[in-house]
């Protein structure tokens, strides 16, 4: 039986009620401001910062430190169906100066969130109309513990926008993450050191500024984890010396050259045991690099590695003690020993994920699902998928995928290959289906048969030829924990008005079950 809607939350639908007034207010301003800029522009501002401060200072006092990112997700997200409503109530003899007064109405209502009791701030998702409110007064936001700049200026004027960022930056005392790509430059980098020293992640990638004179700066950041310096202007030597003095230092991102630094770190640096590193991510590895990585950084427990025969023996991982999540990118998962690498590391693993590697057949999955007991992620990104060469056994020793919660499937398949997948893994809760997969009404039929997706709460089949919307029915009916069906619109046999069905039986049976798109600004789990 399908999950009935429950009640929300009364701190919930408080939160969401206060949103909602905070709009009704703006549009009741809208006419006002309206009437008193053709009178006074500058009159008509004083008005709306003093009507703006007094709602601030009201939102501060009256909703409590834990529910304040929260409400700040519900009035962005109130906010932009407002500007919404404004534009489409225009016309095309509308006064332009009417529409911008509106506007600057509810973006000013945006002010309500500058408050210490923010905690958690991404300007990148918000409507574009709305950053600049949040870029001019990011010092009042002192309690901030996570900020996401995004790309601000897309590295075009980078020191236009370095003055508004240093002095926003300068009152945040408790930052432990920020996120500013394209437009990170030294001077920014050592403003963070002085005002910002509890920061643990820092992303700083695209940002051409960013070079070999601001290692020294990072590496005064005692309590700096994670770094991500993809596409800046740092040398080898630079993340050389990044690694070697940064000793709390966990993760770097993704870096090509990072097992030639290790090269240069063991034969340079005969004093440093270890690093502390925990993932690696790199493009270009050789045998050499894996077994440095092993003997080096004893805690990794990611990798992620594109491999090229000619110069990375696959079984070279499996000294790494502790992996726990395998990507491999460009192998053959026969011919490469990819299985065999399964066989000897496979009882670790919890996330699996294989790119663009061939000669995945029926004994290839049939390998996975014994050699990896305890797989939750299985990704199969664009891989060949080929019928199986010789007859694989059907007596496992374990149960197949018993404990796989997530999977993604996005390569060009026969229909058994899904099949078998879908059909033993009893603990599924995710599921995305790519466009190439191949799905129908006939193959799900006999899954519900043998799996009846007890746990399976969000599925994600982006496009089928052969799918109706009696799947989707199916899906509902059967699926007791589902919360989200999505991209049903994509599914070529289904109608609109079905879909338009689907939905006003949902609301009249109380089904907890979204279908609808996934907005941008929606809150995030």
């Amino acid at each position: 039986m399908p999950r009935l809607g429950q009640p929300t939350r009364l701190e919930m639908l408080a939160l969401k009620q206060s949103s909602v007034w905070l709009c009704h207010i703006a549009e009741l301003l809208m006419p006002i401001m309206l009437h008193l800029t053709k009178r006074d522009s500058n009159e008509a501002q004083r008005f709306l910062k003093a009507v703006v401060f007094e709602l601030r200072d009201q939102y501060d006092h009256c909703i409590p430190t834990h529910l304040f990112d929260e409400m700040g997700a519900e009035l962005i997200s109130q906010i932009s169906d407002l500007i919404e409503r404004v534009k489409q109530a225009q016309d095309i003899r509308a006064s332009m100066a009417r529409f911008l007064c509106q506007v600057n109405v509810a973006i000013a209502m945006s002010e309500v969130l500058l408050s210490r009791k923010l905690r958690s701030l991404k300007i990148d998702e918000m409507p574009k109309m709305m950053r600049h409110v949040f870029y001019n007064k990011m010092s009042d936001l002192k309690g901030l513990r996570y900020l996401s700049l995004g790309s601000m200026s897309g590295g075009w004027k980078t020191h236009d926008m370095q003055d508004t960022i240093t002095s926003g930056l300068a009152t945040m005392r408790n930052l432990t993450g920020l996120t500013l790509n394209y437009d990170c430059t030294d001077t920014i980098l050592f403003k963070l050191v002085n005002c910002c020293p509890l920061l643990q992640y820092v992303d700083f990638s695209n940002s051409k500024y960013v070079t070999n004179d601001s290692i020294p700066i990072l590496t005064k950041l005692k309590h700096l984890r994670v770094v991500n310096l993809l596409r800046t202007q740092v040398t080898i030597s630079g993340m050389i010396e990044l690694l070697v003095k940064a000793k709390n230092l966990v993760d770097i991102g993704r870096y090509d050259e990072i097992g030639r630094c290790l090269e240069f770190i063991d034969q340079n640096y005969p004093q440093i045991s270890f690093l502390k590193l925990q993932k690696f991510e790199t493009r270009f590895a050789t045998t050499r690099h894996i077994q440095l990585l092993s003997e080096m950084c004893p805690d990794v427990y990611h990798v992620s590695i594109f491999h090229n025969m000619l110069l990375l023996d696959l079984m070279a991982v499996i000294a790494l003690n502790n992996l726990t999540e395998l990507y491999l990118l460009s192998c053959d998962f026969f011919a490469d020993q990819v299985r065999d690498v399964l066989e000897v590391k496979g009882c670790n693993l919890t996330h699996l994920h294989l790119e663009h590697v061939e000669q995945i057949d029926m004994n290839a999955l049939v390998y996975i699902s014994q050699y990896c007991p305890d797989l939750k992620t299985l990704s199969l990104y664009n891989c060949v998928m080929i019928p199986s060469t010789s007859m694989y056994t059907r007596r496992y020793a374990i149960p197949p995928f018993m404990n796989l919660e997530r999977l993604f499937f996005v390569s060009e398949c026969r229909f058994q290959h899904l099949e078998f997948i879908l059909v033993t893994a009893l603990k599924l809760k995710f599921l995305q289906l790519g466009t190439q997969t191949y799905t129908s009404d006939e193959m799900f039929e006999r899954i519900f048969l043998r799996n009846t997706f007890q746990h399976l709460e969000d599925i994600r089949i982006i496009h089928s030829d052969d799918l109706t919307i009696e799947t989707a029915y199916r899906f509902i009916e059967n699926c007791p924990k589902l919360t989200l069906l999505n991209e049903i619109e994509c599914w070529k046999l289904v109608r609109p008005y079905e879909i338009v069905q689907l939905r006003q039986m949902l609301r009249e049976k109380n089904i907890a079950v979204m279908t609808e798109p996934l907005r941008k600004y929606a809150p995030q789990e």
